[in-house]
């Protein structure tokens, strides 16, 4: 990068194959520029416009669409909004952010936006031998944006069908509190339906941690507020004032914790690390971005109010944790038949 301040994210194009599977249909390194009035440690992202393939091959209308755009909307592909509610509420709980790992809809978040709804006490889940599932009557998912174009603001509502996370649940010494879980780590592993109209748009992970005073830049929906539901007849989630604004925050590593789980350091749950920059609450899930922006590192975890210090899971440790069906990501990925970037041989 030509300056320390400069933003660049590289990014990836996915498309179904016609034999089955997935492949990269391009490759670009988008640079993030402040909008208007931001500074360059913390900005929405001004849109500019970008091609991300000038040889898509023999694509559908919805895959040439992903592959062009504004940049901010070819990151929303990846990094997306959680949202939760009941049947009959007339908006969304914006609880969090997510991001794509796989092209056939694993996604990533903290664990504690899976759990929010437990904890926080607005929906009860019922505790079965293979763990919790909740109501019928209530949803957890991801919002995926679609065409935005001529300034209508659509998104997927896509349902969080599964999510794996590690720790056990104790009950609470006191009678009113449900029981909380004491996490192994602050981060969940889920997944949702393979994308009805194209792919999932997964970013790079890495499974080597942070140094310190590495750069990171960490993405995510961090004054989203709760949203109208309104549905188009296909699906879609539709409102004029849908529209999902990505911020980015710009730090600095600080110190690791690879044995927290064992050593309990520090609050944060798990092998976690430090780093100085301003993360608002709903950043929690969000990518922690590091080698310069081409891999993710960690995941948001905790963040102080006013203040420009945070902590981060380690993305690494998780990658060997089984998830249900006894297999890891590591396992998935040299699988390839989920669409998972391969992890680099470089040193990222």
């Amino acid at each position: 990068m030509s300056n320390p301040q400069d933003v660049e994210v590289l990014k990836t194009i996915w498309r179904k194959r016609e034999a089955g599977g997935w492949t990269i249909s391009g490759v670009k390194g988008l640079k993030l520029k402040p909008s208007a009035g931001y500074t360059t440690e913390y900005f929405a992202i001004d849109p500019q416009f970008e091609v991300m393939t000038h040889s898509p091959g023999r694509v559908d209308f919805q895959e040439l669409i992903q592959s062009f755009g504004f940049t901010d909307f070819l990151l929303q592909q990846s990094i997306v909004p959680v949202v939760a509610f009941h049947d009959g509420d007339s908006r969304a709980r914006v609880i969090g952010t997510a991001f794509f790992i796989s092209c056939s809809g694993y996604l990533i978040t903290a664990s504690h936006v899976i759990t929010d709804p437990i904890e926080s006490g607005y929906a009860i889940p019922t505790v079965l031998p293979e763990g919790r599932a909740f109501p019928p009557s209530f949803s957890m998912g991801v919002l995926v944006p679609v065409n935005p174009a001529q300034g209508r603001f659509e998104s997927l509502f896509l349902a969080i069908e599964s999510a794996r996370y590690w720790g056990e649940w104790k009950p609470s010494p006191l009678l009113h509190e449900q029981e909380r879980l004491e996490m192994a780590s602050d981060v969940a592993v889920c997944k949702v339906v393979p994308h009805p109209r194209g792919s999932h748009q997964p970013l790079n992970l890495s499974s080597r941690p942070f140094q310190e005073g590495e750069a990171t830049y960490t993405i995510g929906y961090a004054e989203l507020q709760d949203i109208p539901l309104q549905f188009a007849p296909d699906g879609a989630l539709t409102s004029p004032s849908l529209k999902q604004e990505l911020f980015v925050s710009v730090g600095t590593a600080g110190r690791s914790y690879p044995e927290n789980h064992h050593l309990k350091e520090v609050p944060t749950p798990g092998p976690c690390f430090d780093y100085q920059a301003k993360i608002p609450g709903k950043m929690s899930g969000a990518p922690i971005i590091g080698a310069g922006g081409i891999v993710v590192r960690g995941v948001v975890s905790k963040s102080y109010s006013g203040e420009t210090f945070a902590t981060g899971a380690m993305l690494g440790p998780v990658m060997h944790y089984p998830l249900a069906n006894g297999r890891t990501l590591i396992d998935l990925m040299k699988d390839g038949a989920e669409g998972m970037p391969l992890l680099n041989s470089q040193g990222l």
